[in-house]
C-alpha cells in the first residue's frame, strides 16, 4: 500500500468514509431502523472455525491511535462458494474485537448459505431476512465481548425451488430483490451509528443471483481466494461485475506453510 497518503496526514481507508451530509441533501437520507438487542447470549463457540491461529493472523496499520474515528462496513467476499469466507468474516471479527477493542457486528448476507448463527451458537432470526422486509434489525450477544451478530434471519421470498449442500435442508432458495437495497443501506447506515466495524459476509461474486449493487453500499470488499481451487478465469468473472476500486485487498486461504 503506498505511502503517499500518509505523508499527507491521510490514510487510504479513511478517504473511503463517507463525507458529511450537506444540509440541501439531509431530505434525501433514509431515517435509521431501530436496534433490537434479543434477550440471552450465545456461550457456544465453534472453535474449530473461530482459533487463535486464525484470528491473530490480522494485522492492520489503519487501526493506530491516531484513526480513532474509523468507522467502516467491509464485505467479505470470493469468486465462488466455499472458499472460505465465513471463516474469515468470523475470525477478522472476533480479532477487531479482542486485539484492538473495535465494536464490531456481523452481518449474515449469505442468505442461502448462513452459517455465522451456527458459529456463534445464535437463534437463525429475527434476523438480517426481517430487517430487509421493514423490520427492526434484531442482534445476537457472542460469547465474545463486544461482538454482536445479524444472523441471516428466517423469512424470505422464495421462489419454491430448493437447493442441496445448503445449510437448512428445509430452506427454499432465498433471493434479494433490488427494492430490498435502500432497506439494506438503512441497516448499514444504523449498524455503522452504533459500531466502528460492519463485517458482512456475502454471496460469493459470481453468484448471478446477488444483485452486485448491493456491495455498492459497503465501503469495500475483502476478496477470500482458495489457493488449491480459485482458479484465473473466476477471477476474471469477478472483474467483470465488480470495480477493481471496490476491492480492498486479497486474502489467500489454504495456504501451506511447508517450504519446498
Amino acid at each position: 500500500m503506498s505511502d503517499e497518503n500518509e505523508e499527507n496526514g491521510s490514510h487510504p481507508f479513511q478517504q473511503m468514509l463517507p463525507a458529511a451530509t450537506d444540509t440541501e441533501h439531509e431530505s434525501l437520507v433514509a431515517l435509521p431502523k431501530a436496534i433490537v438487542m434479543n434477550p440471552g447470549r450465545s456461550k457456544v463457540l465453534d472453535q474449530h472455525t473461530v482459533a487463535f491461529q486464525y484470528y491473530n493472523s490480522f494485522n492492520y496499520s489503519l487501526l493506530k491511535k491516531k484513526n480513532k474515528g474509523i468507522r467502516l462496513a467491509i464485505g467479505i467476499t470470493s469468486a465462488n462458494p466455499g472458499e472460505g469466507k465465513s471463516l474469515v468474516a468470523s475470525n477478522l471479527a472476533v480479532s477487531l474485537t479482542l486485539g484492538y477493542k473495535k465494536k464490531t457486528v456481523l452481518v449474515d448476507l449469505n442468505i442461502n448459505r448462513p452459517s455465522l448463527h451456527e458459529i456463534f451458537g445464535t437463534s437463525t432470526g429475527p434476523g438480517l431476512i426481517e430487517a430487509l422486509n421493514d423490520g427492526d434489525i434484531h442482534l445476537w450477544e457472542t460469547p465474545v465481548d463486544h461482538l454482536h451478530l445479524l444472523s441471516c434471519g428466517g423469512k424470505s421470498r422464495t421462489n419454491g425451488s430448493s437447493r442441496n449442500g445448503h445449510h437448512g435442508s428445509s430452506f427454499k432458495h432465498r433471493y434479494l430483490d433490488l427494492d430490498q437495497m435502500t432497506s439494506f443501506s438503512d441497516v448499514i447506515t444504523s449498524l455503522q451509528q452504533e459500531y466502528e466495524f460492519v463485517i458482512v459476509d456475502m454471496p460469493s461474486m459470481n453468484n448471478e443471483d446477488f444483485p452486485i449493487l448491493f456491495a455498492n453500499r459497503l465501503d469495500g470488499l475483502l476478496m477470500v481466494v482458495d489457493s488449491v481451487t480459485t482458479k484465473r478465469n473466476d477471477m476474471e468473472k469477478v472483474f467483470r461485475r465488480l470495480n477493481e476500486q471496490q476491492i480492498l485487498g486479497f486474502i489467500l486461504n489454504k495456504v501451506s506453510d511447508k517450504q519446498e
